[in-house]
This record gives structure tokens, sequence and C-alpha cells, in this order.
């Protein structure tokens, strides 16, 4: 069946309550994402496809997870939270064998044991945190981008991740961890560069007015110095979304630190 809904959501743990960045104020953060992840839980999907930017980082490929599950612990302080995922192998396989027919650079991973409960991936912030707020009934498939390959690229990722949701047996949502420009402050690790403001600003623009599209027209020295952690998953989801229906039903977005976040659903 068709992908049945899609987000954008950040990835900052401390938006998950219980959890602090220093003396940042999340909550319009956690807000947001609650919002939006209610809007994709309404269309009932059963399997989730994540793409994020702290999982596997292979130069110049992109890779799909063909674990059976995939587990992690998020750690803050004295707080602690463990979470875990079956994964959806057959969905995974779909998404490989039809970026492989288009001659991505794509590879299938796999860890621990090829098969049976130690083929479990371990989990990093940029999945868990915005899996933490949908449904925990679904299944998971991992999908990770690259840095490295044309933009182009990453838009027919989407577009195997579309093709691979129609020829499922059950329902297929999409969602792009994604954090904005991270340069805002001075004092942030990644030091201070008005081009953050301004990248935020036009991805802000582009997703209210359905068009990431625009994404594809954005200079590559100009997002450099944005240091975002967002683009190359949204241009996946760019292409998940081609021909689909779907538009966006809410967004917001706020920068309580030195990156931004914004939350968007697609329904």
């Amino acid at each position: 069946m068709p992908l049945v809904s899609a987000a954008i959501l950040p990835h900052g743990t401390a938006a998950i309550p219980g959890f602090r960045e220093g003396n940042a104020d999340f909550s319009d953060v956690t807000k947001g994402m609650k919002e939006a992840s209610s809007l994709v839980a309404s269309r009932d999907p059963r399997t989730i496809v994540i793409a994020s930017p702290h999982n596997l980082r292979i130069g110049g490929k992109m890779a799909v997870v063909r674990t059976e599950s995939c587990a992690g612990t998020l750690k803050e302080g004295r707080k602690s939270l463990s979470l875990s995922w079956k994964c959806d192998v057959g969905l995974a396989d779909s998404i490989l064998g039809s970026a492989e027919k288009r001659g991505l650079p794509v590879v299938g991973v796999n860890f621990g044991t090829s098969s049976g409960p130690e083929s479990r991936m371990p989990l990093d912030w940029g999945t868990m945190v915005p899996l933490w707020f949908l449904p925990r009934r679904v299944k998971v498939v991992l999908v990770t981008p690259s840095r490295e390959i044309r933009w182009a690229d990453l838009v027919a990722m989407g577009e195997c991740i579309g093709e691979a949701a129609r020829g499922a047996a059950t329902s297929v949502a999409f969602v792009a961890s994604s954090d904005q420009g991270h340069a805002h402050k001075k004092s942030g690790p990644y030091g201070f560069d008005r081009a953050s403001e301004e990248y935020d600003a036009k991805v802000d623009s582009l997703v209210r007015s359905d068009r990431l599209k625009g994404l594809l027209g954005l200079d590559p020295a100009f997002v450099e110095r944005a240091k975002p952690d967002s683009l190359w998953q949204m241009l996946i989801l760019h292409g998940a979304l081609k021909g689909k229906g779907l538009k966006p039903a809410c967004c917001s977005y706020s920068c309580p630190t030195y990156y931004g976040m914004l939350s968007a659903a697609y329904v």
C-alpha cells in the first residue's frame, strides 16, 4: 500500500521528558514532536522506516539495516532509558533490492549474527529519540544516508522506499530524523555562523509551503557553513513523498540551544 504518513522529527535527547541539555528549555520541541508524531500515528503505520545521520556512517554508501531487531540505551546523568524494536526485514530487503536495481550506492548491513536473537543493531540517539514519540508496537527499518554521494541519489533512495512501501503487505511511514543548523551560538561546539539561522528559515519555509524540491537548489558551501544534521535525510523524504499525495499538516520550529529543531508531519 502507499506510504501512509511521514515526518521530520529532531533528535535532541532533552526533548524526552526527564532528560536535559544544560538549562535549555525544550518544552516547545517536545510539544511539536508530540503533535507531529500523533498525526503520523493516526494513520496507523505498522512499520516505520527511519533515516538517522548518527547510525552507521559508511563513506560514499547508504546502508539498509537487515538485522532482526534493534536496541539501545539513552543516558543523561542518572536518567537512563532502554528501548528495543523488531525490524521489518522483508521491507528492508525490498528497499535494498529496489535501490540495487537502480544502481544506487547502497549496501545491506547486519550486526552480531546473520539471523536470530543476536542479529540486533545497536541504536543511536538519532533513531531512538524520534521513535520514543511514536507507537511502540511498530516494526522498524533503519536507513543511513551518506553525505558523500550525489543529492539526486538520496532523492532516488527515497523513491525506492516509496516503491517498497507500495508493494508491502502492511502500512508504512517514513521519518527523517533531522536536527537543523548547528552554529546558532558562539558557545556551541561549532561556533557561530549566521548561515545556521538562514538555513533554518529556508527549511522552515520549504516545509510549510510543501516545496522540499527546493532543497536541491541549496549551495553546498552554504550548507557546510550552516552545519545542519538534516539535509540528507530530508532529501530522502522528498523522494519518498513523490506522488503519494501526503501534505504537511503541521510544522513547528524552535532553537533552545546551539542547534535548531523542526517537527513536521505529512498526512
